[in-house]
């Protein structure tokens, strides 16, 4: 018993005294309620979901851990919704399209996760190595790659680092507080904040109007449907250089309506493209 109740006090917060008058355990705070944690089923299935599919963007040595939560969990709770084959048929097809270090995302994460400052030693794309102390405020996935946000120590000077370029990391004991703004500002804005372009309008052709229609949220863009099927898209203020690979990628099937500055740009890469390929 006496277990049970130290259980109570130090896990839950349980406010329970040794009463020597009445020789036994009661309640300082008559009111409080034991908050048992829930367990239902939807919620066991809901929680393997998600942590099913973060499975497949996670790199080792977190995979592991994570695929082996999921078996244990499996192993001791019943489930109409899932079971191993379910679980197994569940797949993300966009997983990481870099290879990251196992004990460089390992020391990272714990870093991130403990609010801890690190030193690492990062390689930029031109081969070069330098070394830094800092501050881990996020960790992010973004278009198939790990990157993580924060501050060089104890400044605000911004640094965003592919993890797939760090060359070793090392946590150490200093501390920081996360900065909330920073990360609001994130969710908001995206990881590199890049400029955007106003004021872009495409005409795109009939045989992709399909999966325009189905991604309208994502676009957040005014669809004006032409008698032929084609479409007339004024996008809302855009990252220019992802407009010009989504451009290019479409390979002839959309038109730069507005502006003549993109418009020009697309056109010499399509020159660039043909010198190249010619």
């Amino acid at each position: 018993i006496l277990r049970d109740i130290q259980h109570l006090q130090l896990e839950f917060g349980a406010p329970i005294e040794y009463d020597s008058t009445n020789k036994g355990y009661y309640l300082r705070n008559p009111s409080w309620e034991f908050k048992c944690p829930v367990f239902q089923e939807d919620f066991v299935s809901m929680a393997m979901l998600g942590t099913r599919l973060a499975a497949d963007i996670t790199p080792e040595p977190l995979k592991t851990d994570i695929d082996t939560a999921i078996a244990q969990t499996l192993a001791t709770n019943s489930s109409e919704f899932f079971d191993a084959a379910m679980i197994d048929s569940i797949l993300c097809a966009s997983g990481v399209k870099t290879s990251i270090d196992a004990t460089v995302f390992k020391t990272l994460f714990d870093a991130w996760r403990r609010k801890r400052m690190v030193t690492l030693q990062y390689r930029d794309p031109q081969g070069k190595v330098s070394e830094n102390n800092f501050e881990p405020h996020l960790i992010v996935f973004h278009k198939g790659i790990w990157y993580t946000k924060g501050y060089t120590y104890r400044t605000k000077e911004l640094r965003i680092y592919a993890c797939q370029r760090i060359v070793s990391v090392t946590r150490n004991p200093q501390g920081f507080e996360t900065d909330r703004k920073l990360i609001d500002d994130t969710r908001q804005k995206g990881l590199f904040n890049y400029p955007k372009v106003a004021g872009i309008k495409l005409h795109c052709d009939a045989s992709i109007a399909f999966y325009i229609y189905e991604q309208q949220k994502i676009f957040k863009s005014k669809i004006e449907r032409q008698e032929d099927g084609s479409l007339i898209l004024s996008l809302n203020p855009t990252i220019e250089h992802d407009v010009i690979r989504w451009i290019l990628a479409e390979a002839g099937r959309i038109q730069v309506l507005e502006p003549k500055s993109l418009r020009d740009k697309i056109a010499e890469a399509g020159r660039e493209i043909t010198r190249n390929n010619s």
